[in-house]
C-alpha cells in the first residue's frame, strides 16, 4: 500500500501532462458549436436559407433527441467493448487491419456480403464498409445526407407529436480535397484508418495495471513515452465519401464522413484539425417547431416522408 501511494504522485503528474496535451489537440473550448433554435423564424435564417443558397456544400444529419450519449461517433465505435477486451494497457489502436479482421470474425454478415458481392479485399474494403454500415449497423462510417429534407425526416420519424427536442448536425465543406467520388481514393483513406481508443482515466488505468507490482521508474518513463508518441503523431482529418452503393442511398441522397487519425476518450474527439476541413454545428431544435416542421416537410418535400426513405416501394405507392 505504501508502495502504492509512492506512486500516485507521479501518477498525478503524468495525468496532468497528458491532459493538456489532449485539450490542446482536442481544442476543446472550440467544441462542436451548440445553436439552440426556438422559433421558425430563426430555423430559416441559420438552416434553411443556406440550404437554398449555399456558398459551400452543406452535409445534413439527423438525431431524433438531444441525448449526450448520441454524440457524432461512428457506429463502430460506440460500444468499444469489443477492441478493449483482454487488454491490460491504457489505449487500444483500430487499424484497417483490425477492422477487417473484426469482420471477419462475423460468419453470418461475411456469408451474406460474398454471396452479393464475392469474396472481400483488404485493399478494397469500402464495399464491406459500406455495406456493414447499411445492414449491420457497425462501420466506422457516419451518415450524411445531401437534402436537410432528408435530416428533418429521419429526425422527426414520421411523429405528429414530440416529447423531446431534436437534432440538426450540418458539416460544411470549407477544405479543399476533402470530399471524393474516387472509390480507389476512398480505399486508400480506409487503408490508412488508424484510430486510438482511451481508458477514460489514463493514470487510473496505468496504476490498475501495477497494482500488485510497483512500476520502475524505467517503466513509468516508457509509458509516459508512448501516450507522448501516441498524441504527438497525430494528425486527425475528416473526409467526405460521395459514392452511393445501392438504390435507397441514392434516394436518400446519402453520404458517409470518415474520422481518421483520431483519439477517442468515452465518445469525445473533435479536433482543429477536424474543423479545418468541415464547420460542424450542432443545432437543438425546439420540440414544439416539430409539427410545424412535419407540415412543412410533407408539403416541399413529400418524397421525403420517414417511411418512403426507407422503402422505394413504399415511395412509389404514395
Amino acid at each position: 500500500m505504501q508502495k502504492t501511494e509512492k506512486f500516485l504522485p507521479v501518477s498525478t503528474k503524468i495525468r496532468s501532462s497528458i491532459k493538456k496535451r489532449l485539450e490542446d489537440i482536442f481544442d476543446v473550448s472550440y467544441a462542436v458549436s451548440e445553436i439552440r433554435i426556438d422559433s421558425l423564424e430563426v430555423f430559416d435564417e441559420l438552416i434553411y436559407q443556406p440550404f437554398l443558397h449555399p456558398s459551400e456544400p452543406i452535409y445534413y444529419r439527423g438525431e431524433r433527441k438531444n441525448d449526450i450519449n448520441r454524440r457524432l461517433v461512428p457506429t463502430l465505435l460506440r460500444n468499444t467493448d469489443y477492441f478493449r477486451n483482454n487488454l491490460t494497457d491504457a489505449i487500444s489502436t483500430v487499424d484497417s487491419k483490425k477492422l477487417f479482421a473484426f469482420y471477419e470474425e462475423n460468419d453470418v454478415f461475411m456469408r451474406v456480403f460474398k454471396a452479393l458481392y464475392g469474396e472481400p479485399s483488404y485493399k478494397n474494403m469500402y464495399a464491406m464498409l459500406a455495406f456493414a454500415q447499411h445492414y449491420l449497423d457497425m462501420s466506422p462510417f457516419i451518415d450524411f445526407t445531401k437534402s436537410l429534407f432528408v435530416a428533418l425526416s429521419f429526425a422527426m420519424k414520421g411523429k405528429t407529436e414530440f416529447t423531446e427536442d431534436i437534432v440538426l448536425y450540418t458539416a460544411v465543406d470549407i477544405g479543399d480535397d476533402d470530399s471524393t467520388q474516387d472509390v480507389e481514393e476512398v480505399n486508400e483513406w480506409i487503408c490508412n484508418y488508424r484510430v486510438h481508443i482511451f481508458k477514460s482515466d489514463l493514470a487510473e488505468a496505468t496504476t490498475k495495471r501495477y497494482s500488485e507490482t510497483p512500476p520502475s521508474a524505467d517503466a513509468l518513463l516508457n509509458d509516459f513515452k508512448r501516450f507522448q508518441q501516441v498524441l504527438n503523431n497525430m494528425s486527425p482529418t475528416a473526409k467526405l465519401i460521395d459514392i452511393p452503393t445501392n438504390d435507397l442511398m441514392r434516394y436518400q441522397q446519402g453520404v458517409f464522413l470518415l474520422l481518421n487519425n483520431f483519439s477517442l476518450i468515452d465518445s469525445s474527439y473533435l479536433t482543429k484539425a477536424v474543423r479545418q476541413s468541415f464547420v460542424i454545428n450542432k443545432y437543438i431544435i425546439h420540440k414544439d417547431l416539430c409539427p410545424h416542421l412535419q407540415e412543412f416537410l410533407l408539403k416541399e418535400a413529400p418524397q421525403c416522408r420517414y417511411e418512403y426513405l426507407l422503402d422505394i416501394k413504399e415511395a412509389l405507392k404514395g
